[in-house]
Parts: C-alpha cells; sequence; structure tokens
C-alpha cells in the first residue's frame, strides 16, 4: 500500500488515537476504584513524640560553639597585653600602685599632636595616647595607671594617688 495517498495517513493515525482512547477509558474506572480504597484507608499514624529531648537545641548551636570556643581560647591566652591573667573564680583582683610595678616604655610614636606611648605594666601591654588618661588599647583594669604627660622620651602615669615616671631606654635595642 502506497504511504503517498492521503487517507492511509489518516486510517492509520486514527487508528492509534481509537485504540488510545479505549485503553484510558478501561483504565480509569480502575485508578477510580483503587483512589477509593485508599482513601477510605485511616492515614498512617504520626510517630509518637520521644520523651528525651534532642541532644542539643538548633537555635543557638553556632552562637553556643562559638562562644565556648572564644571562651577556651581566652582562658589558654598567653599574649601579654591581650589576655588578662586568670584569677581564681572569675573576680578580678584590682591591681595596687606600688613600688614594685614593673612599667617599661616599649615605644613612643606619632606626630607631635597625637603622641602615642606603648607601656608594658608587669608584663602587659597598653597603648596610651596623648590627651587621654585612659589606655585605649589592651588590657585596660579598673584602676589602671592614668597618664600624666609624655615629655621626651619619659612618661608620668598616676595612681592611687602615687605617680610613677618611666622612660625609654634607648641604649638597649630589642627586637
Amino acid at each position: 500500500m502506497s504511504t503517498n495517498r492521503p487517507g492511509a495517513v489518516r486510517r492509520e493515525s486514527s487508528g492509534r488515537l481509537v485504540l488510545g482512547l479505549a485503553l484510558c477509558a478501561a483504565l480509569i474506572p480502575a485508578a477510580r476504584s483503587q483512589l477509593a480504597a485508599q482513601s477510605s484507608v485511616e492515614p498512617p499514624l504520626a510517630p509518637p513524640p520521644t520523651a528525651e529531648p534532642r541532644a542539643w537545641p538548633e537555635a543557638e548551636t553556632v552562637r553556643t560553639l562559638l562562644r565556648a570556643d572564644a571562651a577556651a581560647a581566652l582562658a589558654d591566652c598567653r599574649v601579654p597585653g591581650l589576655c588578662q591573667p586568670a584569677t581564681e573564680a572569675g573576680v578580678a583582683k584590682p591591681p595596687s600602685a606600688r613600688a614594685s610595678d614593673d612599667i617599661r616604655v616599649v615605644a613612643i610614636f606619632g606626630s607631635t599632636r597625637r603622641l602615642s606611648v606603648d607601656l608594658a605594666v608587669n608584663g602587659a601591654v597598653l597603648r596610651y595616647r596623648a590627651g587621654r588618661g585612659e589606655p585605649v588599647a589592651g588590657t585596660v583594669a579598673a584602676h589602671s595607671y592614668q597618664l600624666l604627660a609624655i615629655d621626651d622620651a619619659c612618661v608620668r602615669l598616676r595612681r592611687d594617688d602615687v605617680e610613677r615616671t618611666a622612660c625609654l631606654d634607648a641604649g638597649k635595642a630589642q627586637p
């Protein structure tokens, strides 16, 4: 049979169409009965809630871990001037002004209007700026030394009505 005739193609495609419609008509009632059978069955029950709480709360996990990590790092910190020395029961003792305080001028830098000085007070490095009494950087305690003046290579400080002077040692170079 020649497929060049227009009627031959129509009969073949129309036959496929009729066969597909008959197949769909036969499957629709079967699908409806299966859906009706499933809807008559009760839905599966949700698992009962467990009596045990979760091992950790999900909302604060990251924040809590970051805090714990920071606390552990500070507890193990040994960098003078950045870390506070460990104290018992978390209570810091206010340092007293005494003659035995080891005060060393580490560096004096800046321009004449904005001079800054780095001091090592008992091993802790504090940064002071001219014109401000309290330290601007380092481990600042409530009773730290107050800067009175920067005079040439010397620094005048006061704590608890005791005035101290420390000078830059230019003869001893340290890396």
